[in-house]
């Protein structure tokens, strides 16, 4: 015998049956027993069974896996069949991630993950329209990825509101879509800095609402619309970097873009257009020009058509009479988009003065740096008016 077998003989021999329970009397504990086979390969056999679970397709798959393997789903998930009503809402961009904190924080789900895992595993989730849902407390999972997939369980209303609409358009869009008084929303909008837009020279809210679709609850006010609209703006302001002490004009000078042309890429000329007028550029010569934009007048006398004025009309008395005042217009005079809002930060270098649509259907302008420029652009337009 060896010295190292000798040696590995007497420590065995040295082990008593309290050894197995407990330490020797040398003080040592006893070496761990070995597993089982089947108790070492249970981790494995549980990722093997995910697998297999996820592979049967999203939420068919988390209930074939919950229902065969015990992986304490009842400590992350709700059992069902869920009780109650719970109104959620879905914002645009959300991710599964996003939906799933909405819902444990509204009380539906129990746990974020297994909603996330089903999620994850459902082609079709992304397909899930942003608004408003009814659905129902302490639910499981996959039965809320359902009702949220079923565009049934979706409550309040959904307006489209386009861009360069005035406020009153707003007021009787939201009346006739979501059933609010439009007298609600005229009251509510007197007092409009108690929502936290700024006081301002045209002491209104008018261009201060972000135009879009809004999913309206059943039970909103005036108020709580109004508050839905400001806070987007408000965001889309900030989100560009627009220092607040510009929000006026930078909004005043949009909603005349917004209104004053049809096709977006024109929007950026109208701003500089505008710009070179007020600076007197090119052969103004110095001289500050009045804007002359039909928009304003419309503004003024309420009438919603998109080109034209007449005398009668352009000689209304009003600050925002841009034939009668030169200078911006008080304040805006419609609600801009995104389009427009880049276009004030951002116009094209430009020495126009003047610019006509010369094809209302197509909405086709043309930009001119002089007045004998302009009159041809003009005959353009009176000919295809004639025509």
């Amino acid at each position: 015998m060896s010295d190292e077998e000798a040696s590995f003989d007497e420590i065995a021999a040295e082990q008593s049956p309290q050894d197995e329970e407990g330490p020797t009397r040398h003080g040592r504990r006893r070496a761990p027993r070995k597993h089982s086979a089947l108790r070492g390969a249970l981790p494995v056999l549980l990722v093997v069974l995910v697998l297999v679970g996820a592979t049967v397709g999203g939420v068919t798959g988390y209930r074939w896996l919950t229902s065969n393997v015990s992986v304490e789903s009842e400590e992350t998930d709700f059992p069902g069949p869920g009780r109650g009503e719970a109104v959620v809402e879905v914002a645009s961009g959300d991710t599964g991630t996003d939906i799933a904190r909405t819902l444990v924080d509204e009380g539906v789900i129990k746990t974020a993950p297994p909603f996330v895992t089903i999620f994850s595993n459902t082609p079709e989730a992304s397909n899930i329209e942003p608004g408003i849902y009814r659905l129902q407390q302490e639910m499981p999972a996959a039965d809320a990825l359902q009702m949220l997939l079923d565009p049934s369980n979706l409550t309040g209303h959904r307006v489209i509101v386009p861009e360069g609409l005035r406020a009153e358009q707003i007021w009787e869009l939201m009346s006739e879509e979501a059933g609010i008084p439009v007298e609600d929303f005229e009251e509510a909008a007197v007092d409009y800095t108690s929502f936290g837009i700024p006081e301002n020279d045209a002491d209104s809210l008018e261009g201060y609402l972000w135009p879009g679709r809004y999913d309206v609850p059943e039970d909103a006010t005036a108020e709580d619309v109004i508050a839905m609209m400001w806070s987007r703006m408000e965001d889309e302001l900030t989100a560009r970097e627009i220092p607040e002490e510009d929000w006026h004009s930078t909004l005043t000078l949009a909603s005349l873009a917004e209104l004053e042309v049809r096709n977006e890429e024109d929007y950026g000329k109208v701003v500089r257009t505008i710009l070179n007028r007020l600076a007197g550029a090119g052969e103004a010569d110095g001289t500050s020009m009045p804007l002359q934009f039909d928009s304003t007048v419309h503004y003024v006398t309420g009438k919603n058509a998109s080109v034209g004025t007449t005398d009668a009309e352009r000689a209304t008395k009003s600050p925002y009479n841009t034939y009668l005042h030169t200078g911006l217009p008080p304040g805006p005079i419609a609600s801009p988009g995104g389009a427009s809002l880049d276009a004030v930060q951002e116009p094209p270098a430009g020495d126009w003065l003047y610019f006509v649509t010369v094809n209302t259907d197509t909405g086709d302008t043309k930009f001119a740096e002089t007045w004998d420029e302009h009159e041809v652009n003009v005959r353009e337009w009176q000919e295809w008016a004639d025509s």
